[in-house]
């Protein structure tokens, strides 16, 4: 078994837990691990199916991406083996994180996952993150908005500036979780202001709750993802900027960003696909090539239309884009209390 980089913080059990239940699948799978690994891919991999572990329950947005992932892949004959979606839930991803580190070396160990992979060890203070396992590619990209109800007398960014620097905590702001994605695009929006982002009144919800919240006025302003469209596009919301770098295509080219209105905001919440630690170099590419193959497909592209995903593919730099992210999230969640590693 690997030596613990670190103890939990909290809930010791769980880690006892994952590490025993990373330890027992390991053996199951049949494969040695930590084994001396080849340098390339065997000419006949995969020579049986791939396991690719999503850590969250089923039914929720990185579920999705996995099992879209392995459908597109497996329909489109991408790959010679069948991809079968695994789901190990647990603290934020982290259990599934740690049944990639105890799985070092495995060819046939895929895990997917968001931007957990960075947020979770700095916010929960677990053991492992995105520099224990091996980053295969980032897929693609969802992006935040911020709105208003229709008939809120908010009509732009800018009076919600005047308000935030006359009294920061004047405005309530309902999104996901405490160090969420939307969190830190608020958290963003406020330092480019010269706001202090802990003394915003951000109103945390779980699931889609923010969304009546908002809706019913019962917050100011909302954070959510690229899904508040529906309620855009019926008229019960309206949107004052984006998080994306650039003004988005297809049904979002209308919406302005906050970079194009003056702001320094730019966040992303990414998914992308991970191999555990010392995965051979000639598998790592063999999956870059069979995503890169798979984001041309019609098939996929019909994919990110329904789903309103951002295609941002990145495979040679998505470490690079990982420190990025890794760094951002430190210095923001620490100004925000939340840091806990």
């Amino acid at each position: 078994m690997l030596e613990q980089k670190k103890r939990f913080t909290r809930g010791g059990s769980l880690r006892a837990a994952t590490l025993i239940t990373a330890t027992v699948l390991a053996g199951a799978c049949g494969y040695t691990y930590g084994a001396e690994n080849p340098k390339a891919a065997p000419a006949d991999y995969p020579s049986r199916y791939i396991e690719l572990t999503i850590p969250f329950a089923p039914g929720g947005g990185v579920d999705l991406f996995g099992r879209t992932v392995a459908q597109v892949l497996n329909d489109q004959k991408l790959v010679s083996k069948p991809i079968q979606v695994v789901n190990k839930p647990g603290a934020g991803g982290s259990v599934g994180m740690a049944l990639m580190v105890q799985r070092k070396g495995d060819p046939y160990s895929l895990l997917g996952i968001a931007i957990h992979a960075v947020a979770t060890p700095l916010t929960l203070g677990t053991p492992y993150s995105y520099k224990d396992m091996t980053p295969i590619a980032k897929v693609f990209s969802e992006y935040q908005m911020m709105v208003v109800r229709t008939e809120s007398p908010i009509k732009s960014l800018k009076e919600v500036e005047a308000a935030l620097r006359k009294d920061p905590g004047s405005l309530t702001i309902g999104g996901a979780s405490l160090g969420n994605a939307d969190h830190i695009a608020v958290a963003l929006f406020a330092k480019s202001i010269g706001v202090d982002p802990t003394k915003l009144n951000y109103i945390p919800y779980s699931g889609g709750e923010s969304n009546p919240a908002i809706m019913g006025g019962h917050v100011d302003i909302g954070m959510g993802g690229l899904d508040l469209m529906t309620h855009v596009e019926s008229g019960r919301m309206r949107v004052l900027a984006l998080t994306s770098p650039k003004r988005l295509g297809g049904r979002f080219q209308k919406l302005p960003t906050f970079t194009e209105q003056g702001y320094n905001v730019v966040n992303e919440n990414w998914r992308g696909l991970f191999g555990p630690p010392d995965m051979p170099a000639g598998v790592v590419q063999y999956w870059r090539d069979a995503l890169m193959k798979m984001v041309q497909t019609a098939a996929w592209k019909a994919e990110l239309e329904k789903n309103q995903w951002v295609n941002t593919f990145e495979a040679d730099g998505f470490r690079a884009a990982l420190d990025k992210d890794n760094e951002m999230y430190s210095v923001l969640l620490k100004q925000l209390g939340l840091l806990k590693q």
